[in-house]
């Protein structure tokens, strides 16, 4: 069926619904799995909310960068569990230097994945997703492979 997945990741209970959703398929197809969660789509976000004070090097910042880096390898910690509790393989990445989307498009080009799954609506502002989109709605678009979205 499917050879090689891409799964891209965050904390949103859509998110896990994928990660189950990728589980499924795993069994059936023993594919190979890639789970990412990518920081730098929250770290953008948050940047507006920074006052003439307090500056992407002040402690502040480097106080969320380090929770942020913390509850997302705490999560791809806990996806890698899942799967090898049962007797799945997974590989997992933090992406820092991309936002997911275009990790995703890149990624599918480079690595031929062949299938991407993410979860429906992620931990997006509703300001981003009314004037930018979605993660979903722009790998639909972006990319020529299959796309799972899970719901």
């Amino acid at each position: 069926m499917f050879k090689k997945i891409l799964l891209g990741v965050d904390s949103s209970e859509n998110s896990m619904k994928a990660v189950d959703k990728v589980i499924q398929i795993q069994k059936e197809s023993n594919s190979e799995v890639v789970a990412f969660h990518s920081f730098l789509h929250h770290i953008t976000e948050m940047r507006p909310t920074f006052s003439a004070r307090a500056v992407p090097d002040s402690s502040l910042s480097y106080e969320i960068h380090t929770d942020l880096v913390r509850e997302g390898t705490k999560l791809l910690d806990d996806i890698k569990k899942k799967f090898e509790s049962k007797g799945l393989k997974i590989e997992t990445r933090r992406i820092f230097d991309f936002g997911p989307e275009y990790y995703i498009e890149e990624r599918v080009k480079e690595e031929g994945f062949d299938l991407v799954v993410l979860g429906c609506a992620g931990k997006h502002s509703k300001l981003k997703r009314t004037f930018v989109g979605t993660v979903p709605e722009y790998v639909i678009n972006h990319v020529d492979v299959d796309v799972l979205i899970a719901k």
